[in-house]
C-alpha cells in the first residue's frame, strides 16, 4: 500500500470518528489496513498501565491506578456536570463547596470530553471501573490522533506507528494516570486539520481546527498555551511560503477571529478580580518544581533503569539526585539516537530542522526560570524568567514547568519518525517491520514506569455515609482535618453522597474562598490545626460561633481519624463531646450536641 492510500485510510478513520460524512465500508477498510497499529497500541496500553485493565472488569473493589487526590477531582467533575446542564450558572459557581458562601469555579478546569466519556461509561460500570476504562481509552486515543497526523506527514505506516508510541506512551501521558489527558488528543488533531486547511484550502478543516482550539481553552489551560505557541510557529512557517496568497490571509483572519473571540470569553471571568487572579497565578508561592535538566535523561520511575544502571553507575559514579516519582519529561535514548542518525545521514535533515526549531522553546521552558542540574541551581536565568515578567498571565501559571512537555511531545514524535525512516533506508524492505517493532519494544522498555501505589476505597471507609443517610433533616458537613490534600479526599465522599461541605477545592482555589472559615472562631481554629474547647473564658464567643454554624445549616462534624497528622491538635476540641457515630475511620458529632459540652 502506498503513502497516498495510507493517508486516505487514516483520513477516513479520523473523519468518521469526528462525524464527518463518510461511508462505513471506508471506516472498516481503514481499520483493517491499520491492524498493526491497533494491535501494538492495544498491547502497550494494557502493559504500560498494568494492572489497570484488570480493574476495568473487576467490579468487586473500588480501585484506582494511583493514590492521588487529583483523581477524586476528576471523578467529582463528572458527578457535578449534570448540575451545569440543569443550570449553566453552576459552571462558574457552586455552594456545595465552601458552603454557605460558595466557591468561584472560574479557575477550575472542567475537561468536558473526559466528563462525557466518564458519564457514558458509568451507565454500564461503577465509578472506579468507568474511571479506569476512560483512562485506558484516552491513552489509546492520544496515540491514534498522533498516528493519523504522522501518516499525513510521513506516508509511512511503521514510522508513523513508532511516532505514535513516542507521543502516546511518554512519561507525561502514562505517568499522569488521569483521564483528563484526553486534551492531549486535541493537539495533533488540531495541527492535522489546520495543516490540511492551509495546504488544501479547505474551510471545513479550518472550522474543525478552530473548534478544537476553542475546546482546549475550556478543557486544559496548559494545553491551550502550548497549542497557541505551536500554532504561532505553524503560521509563521506558512506565512513565509504563502505571504502573497490572499486566500491564506483570509483563512488565517477567520481562524484567529474565531479562536480569539471565544478565548476572550474564557479569559474574562479569570481576570474579573485582579487580586484573586494574582493569588491564582502565584500558586506554590512563586516556586517552581520539576525543572532539573537531568530529568530529560534519567527515568527513575523505570525499574529496569534502577536495577541495571542507577545502583551501579548513577549513584556510585555520577551521584545523581534527580527525584524520580514525578518525572514525566524523560525523552528516551531510542528516540534521541534515531534523531541523531537522521541529522547525521541527512536524508530528511531539511524536513527535521523546522521541528527542531519548534521543540527547542518547549524544552527550554520546561527547565523553568533558572537552570538546575542534578538538584543544584546554577543561577543561569532562562527564557521563562523573562516571559514570566512580560506575559505573566500565560507563563506564571506554569508553576510546574514540566507541563511545557505537552508542546515538546509531538515534535519529538515527528523527529523520531524521520530518524526511523532514515534507519529503514539501510534495511531490506522485508525486514523493515521487524526493525520498527524492535525499536517500539525497546522504547516501551525505556518508557515503562513501575506501577504507582493504587488507591483502594473499601466499604468500611464509606460506611459513615450510610449512617448519615439515615439521619433526619438536611446534612451539611464540616470535614476535619482541613487542608488542600484532605479536601480532595472529601470530594470523593461528596460525589458518593451529595452533601454540601464547609471546605472544598478547585483546580485553583483562591484564598478569598476561606473568608467564611477565617471569620468563624471554631472553623478558623480547626483550619489552623489547633484545639478549641468551650471554657468559662470563651463560652459566649464559642456558643455564638456554634449558633452561627447551626443557623447556616451545618449538621455534623466528621473527624476523619486516618487523615490527621501527628501535629494536629484538632481532636482535642471534642474531649468533652459525645460522639454520635464512630468506627475505625471516622468519628461524627452532631453539631447541636456540642452545646452540651460547654460548662
Amino acid at each position: 500500500m502506498d503513502g497516498i492510500e495510507l493517508e486516505q485510510h487514516a483520513a477516513g478513520f479520523i473523519e468518521s470518528t469526528l462525524g464527518i460524512q463518510t461511508s462505513m465500508p471506508r471506516l472498516i477498510s481503514a481499520l483493517c489496513n491499520h491492524l498493526p497499529f491497533i494491535a501494538v497500541v492495544g498491547i502497550l496500553t494494557a502493559a504500560m498501565t498494568w494492572p489497570t485493565v484488570r480493574y476495568v472488569f473487576d467490579t468487586s473493589v473500588f480501585w484506582l491506578p494511583i493514590d492521588s487526590g487529583d483523581i477524586f477531582i476528576k471523578i467529582w467533575d463528572a458527578w457535578y456536570a449534570p448540575r451545569i446542564l440543569a443550570d449553566p450558572a453552576n459552571y462558574l459557581f457552586t455552594d456545595l463547596l465552601f458552603y454557605p458562601e460558595g466557591l468561584s469555579l472560574a479557575y477550575h478546569i472542567f475537561t468536558i470530553p473526559q466528563i462525557i466519556l466518564q458519564r457514558a461509561l458509568q451507565l454500564f460500570l461503577p465509578v472506579s471501573n468507568a474511571y479506569n476504562a476512560a483512562y485506558l481509552l484516552i491513552i489509546a486515543s492520544s496515540a491514534a490522533a498522533a498516528y493519523v497526523y504522522l501518516l499525513y506527514l510521513m506516508k509511512n505506516r511503521w514510522g508513523s506507528l513508532f511516532g505514535a508510541v513516542v507521543f502516546g506512551f511518554s512519561g507525561y501521558t502514562v505517568g499522569r494516570s488521569q483521564p483528563d489527558l484526553i486534551f492531549l488528543t486535541f493537539l495533533p488533531l488540531t495541527l492535522y486539520f489546520f495543516h490540511r486547511a492551509i495546504l488544501e484550502r479547505r474551510w471545513r478543516h479550518l472550522f474543525i481546527a478552530a473548534a478544537l482550539v476553542i475546546c482546549t481553552a475550556y478543557n486544559g489551560i496548559y494545553l491551550f498555551v502550548c497549542l497557541l505557541m505551536t500554532l504561532a510557529a505553524y503560521i509563521c512557517y506558512f506565512a513565509r511560503e504563502r505571504w502573497r496568497d490572499r486566500g491564506f490571509w483570509l483563512r488565517l483572519l477567520v481562524f484567529c477571529s474565531l479562536v480569539g473571540a471565544v478565548a476572550l470569553v474564557r479569559v474574562t471571568p479569570l481576570r474579573a478580580n485582579a487580586r484573586v487572579f494574582e493569588d491564582v497565578l502565584d500558586k506554590g508561592g512563586g516556586l517552581e518544581k520539576e525543572t532539573d535538566l537531568l530529568q530529560y535523561f534519567v527515568n527513575y520511575a523505570n525499574p529496569f533503569w534502577n536495577r541495571a544502571i542507577t545502583n551501579r553507575v548513577t549513584t556510585r559514579f555520577l551521584s545523581l539526585t534527580v527525584p524520580g516519582r514525578w518525572n514525566r519529561t524523560y525523552l528516551g535514548y531510542v528516540p534521541l539516537l534515531l534523531i541523531g542518525l537522521g541529522l547525521w545521514r541527512g536524508h530528511y535533515r531539511r524536513r527535521m530542522l523546522p521541528w527542531l526549531m519548534l521543540i527547542a522553546p518547549f524544552l527550554l521552558l520546561r527547565l523553568g526560570s533558572a537552570l538546575t542540574i542534578n538538584g543544584l541551581q546554577t543561577g543561569i536565568l532562562l527564557p521563562k524568567h523573562y516571559l514570566n515578567e512580560i506575559f505573566p498571565e500565560l507563563f506564571r501559571a506554569f508553576y510546574s514547568p514540566d507541563h511545557f512537555q505537552i508542546g515538546a511531545l509531538f515534535p519529538l514524535a515527528v523527529l523520531s519518525c524521520y530518524g526511523l525512516l532514515t534507519a529503514l533506508k539501510t534495511i531490506p524492505t522485508r525486514r523493515a517491520s521487524a526493525f520498527a517493532l524492535l525499536c517500539i519494544a525497546l522504547l516501551a522498555v525505556e518508557y515503562y514506569r513501575a506501577p504507582e501505589r493504587p488507591r483502594i476505597v473499601t466499604d468500611e471507609e464509606t460506611a459513615f455515609l450510610d449512617w448519615l443517610e439515615m439521619e433526619e433533616g438536611e446534612k451539611r458537613l464540616i470535614n476535619l482535618p482541613m487542608n488542600r490534600g484532605n479536601s480532595k479526599q472529601y470530594l470523593l465522599y461528596q460525589t458518593l453522597s451529595g452533601y454540601p461541605q464547609v471546605e472544598g477545592l478547585a483546580t485553583r482555589t483562591p484564598p478569598a474562598a476561606y473568608a467564611y472559615i477565617n471569620d468563624s472562631l471554631l472553623l478558623a481554629a480547626w483550619n489552623e490545626q489547633t484545639s478549641i474547647q468551650c471554657s468559662p473564658e470563651n463560652r459566649e464567643a464559642y456558643l455564638s460561633a456554634l449558633n452561627r454554624l447551626l443557623d447556616d445549616g451545618f449538621s455534623h462534624i466528621v473527624l476523619h481519624q486516618t487523615q490527621f497528622a501527628e501535629a494536629s491538635q484538632v481532636p482535642g476540641s471534642f474531649l468533652n463531646a459525645a460522639a454520635s457515630y464512630q468506627d475505625s475511620f471516622v468519628t461524627i458529632y452532631r453539631l447541636e450536641n456540642l452545646q452540651g459540652s460547654c460548662p
